[in-house]
């Protein structure tokens, strides 16, 4: 499915950003250090930016200022009291004020948005192969979601997905989840 400009500024209308929380965005990632995106071994979904578990784990000072502050809440806190993404009802926006108010340093500013997380399909659930939906390859903002011509499933490529969750919020056959993938084993 090729997407227009009018597809674009349809998906955008209900996604805000003011001149200066654009600017602001750029000067606080500008302050802090930026974070390579790295394979990080799977644990809770924790926000955008999180270090490694055990050093999150050690900055984090359970403030709740990011769980407070998310838009789309999405962020929630755990158990244990430590904040975590649970993308379920609606989509992370990458707005990036989880890592603006954070004190302990514990989210820092990322090279390239990436929640970490990753579609995965049941196959068996999805509709598209009988009816054509499509719906989570036309609302992905990444374009990371594509349907096979064979067999009518959609795939994902890993390079471009952010984990953002739009295509699980979409799917109303509950046929996408979205899970931290597996270590790579040497």
């Amino acid at each position: 499915m090729d997407k227009s400009a009018l597809f674009y500024h349809e998906y955008l209308t209900h996604r805000q950003a003011s001149r200066r929380g654009l600017l602001r965005g750029l000067l606080s990632a500008s302050r802090k250090t930026l974070v390579p995106i790295a394979a990080y071994p799977p644990g809770p979904a924790r926000p955008p930016g999180a270090l490694p578990e055990n050093i999150f784990l050690s900055r984090c000072d359970q403030c709740q200022g990011c769980v407070e502050c998310c838009q789309p809440g999405v962020l929630v806190r755990d158990d244990d009291g430590y904040p975590r993404l649970n993308i379920e009802y609606a989509a992370c926006t990458a707005c990036g004020a989880c890592i603006d108010v954070c004190t302990g340093e514990a989210l820092l500013a990322q090279t390239r948005f990436d929640t970490g997380l990753r579609p995965v399909l049941n196959a068996a659930a999805c509709i598209n192969p009988r009816s054509r939906c499509g719906l989570c390859a036309a609302v992905c903002p990444t374009q990371a979601l594509t349907i096979g011509q064979g067999n009518g499933l959609p795939s994902v490529d890993e390079q471009r997905c952010n984990g953002c969750g739009e295509c699980l919020i979409q799917c109303a056959d509950r046929a996408i989840s979205l899970e931290s993938p597996s270590p790579v084993r040497t």
